[in-house]
């Protein structure tokens, strides 16, 4: 494997914080997955490898909401599918390229990602007539089989809440599996993105007597990649545990369920319902119940490959229904939200809004997510206000 064509992804890393934070969540899963480690800056945003040498090359790609949704165009120019499929070929075309990003797709290219993750070969053959020169690729068949290995994950955390779901989604997960309820998970979490950060800003010596070549992509394993300009760059399991231990400890483990980072209590997700009529009964409810969905979703939101959407389907099932519920409660000079709320718990049952039956989901479980949108502004349970000051719900 050569050394990339560009290496100007360390320099500018400070403006990567979000791409850190994308690659702190498979941090949180060396204990619990077949992942052995993640290569920082080099060729793509980051490679992960796992077991069986299978590698994943990720591309990154934060997307401001003015910018509207991805369109099969914007996905190979502002989106770099083209610069990714390059690289993949560079790389001799490892098992994986992923495309990850928080901005949503447009109908298209909904469809594609589909295509994509079901391998659906018929529709993918035309999709590869269609983006054959997009993608720069010589022929239709090239394009095919770039597509084949094509995995979008859109819809990651916006900026404004990453900190918040990788910390419930990934960190606590993973110091209940380890026993480590005495770690506050922000703090591991805030570890965690420091490791990454200094592995995407390691440089190299660049000078010419300097190898940056190893023979094969399939040498990437973990005795070949001990040559010390890739070392820098690498994360394993032995570097995030090292940083979760270097986090202090404290005496009540209860407290890791019932602090905010700033030790404010005074959320959106409380402020909006206490605005919306609800007691604070209701929020404490609330919040314990939000939990409850976090942990569920975790078990279907690895970073690691899959090939479901089970959470993205769950998600737009239980907005449809607060939509509706809102619209038949909604009331422009009085609080409203315990109206929406009566609806919600009549309507959010996983028989009625069509989940699967195979996957042990509950009321509650929906509800939470009902919750979760709520902390992330995409459920209002009162007319929209200032929320500038409120702090994001962690707990």
């Amino acid at each position: 494997m050569h050394e990339p064509i560009e290496d100007s992804g360390s320099d500018t890393a400070d403006r990567y914080r979000y791409q850190y934070q994308v690659i702190a969540r498979h941090c949180c899963e060396f204990d619990n997955s077949e992942l052995l480690w993640a290569l920082c800056e080099w060729h793509t945003d980051y490679i992960l490898a796992l077991s069986g040498h299978r590698f994943i090359l990720v591309s990154v790609k934060h997307r401001e909401r003015s910018k509207g949704n991805w369109t099969l165009t914007s996905l190979c120019d502002d989106g770099g599918l083209n610069t990714l499929r390059a690289r993949w070929e560079e790389c001799r075309k490892p098992d994986q390229v992923r495309l990850a990003t928080n901005g949503a797709l447009d109908r298209r290219a909904k469809q594609l990602a589909k295509a994509c993750a079901t391998g659906d070969a018929k529709l993918l053959k035309d999709f590869s007539e269609e983006l054959q020169v997009k993608l720069g690729c010589a022929t239709p068949r090239d394009a095919f089989e770039f597509l084949m290995r094509l995995r979008v994950e859109a819809e990651l955390a916006p900026r404004k809440h990453i900190r918040a779901i990788n910390i419930e989604s990934h960190v606590r997960p993973m110091l209940r599996r380890q026993g480590k309820r005495n770690l506050e998970a922000g703090r591991v979490y805030d570890s965690i993105v420091q490791v990454v950060e200094e592995a995407s800003r390691s440089v190299a010596d660049n000078r010419e007597d300097v190898t940056w070549t190893l023979s094969r992509f399939n040498s990437l394993d973990h005795e070949n990649l001990r040559e010390e300009d890739i070392a820098r760059r690498l994360i394993t399991g032995e570097h995030v545990a090292k940083a979760v231990d270097r986090v202090p400890k404290f005496d009540n483990p209860l407290l890791q369920t019932h602090l905010t980072p700033n030790g404010q209590t005074e959320t959106r997700l409380a402020k909006k319902l206490r605005q919306g009529g609800i007691g604070e009964t209701g929020i404490q409810s609330a919040r314990r119940t939000r939990r409850s969905w976090t942990t569920f979703a975790a078990q279907y939101s690895s970073p690691l490959p899959f090939e479901g959407d089970l959470v993205d389907d769950l998600t737009t099932r239980v907005l449809h229904e607060a939509a509706m519920a809102e619209a038949e409660s909604f009331s422009s000079n009085a609080t409203y939200g315990r109206e929406m709320l009566r609806i919600l718990h009549e309507r959010l049952t996983p028989n009625s809004i069509g989940a699967p039956s195979e996957i042990d989901l509950d009321r509650l479980h929906l509800l939470g997510l009902a919750y979760q949108l709520t902390d992330e502004c995409k459920i209002w349970w009162s007319p929209e206000f200032d929320l500038s000051d409120d702090e994001e719900e962690v707990a």
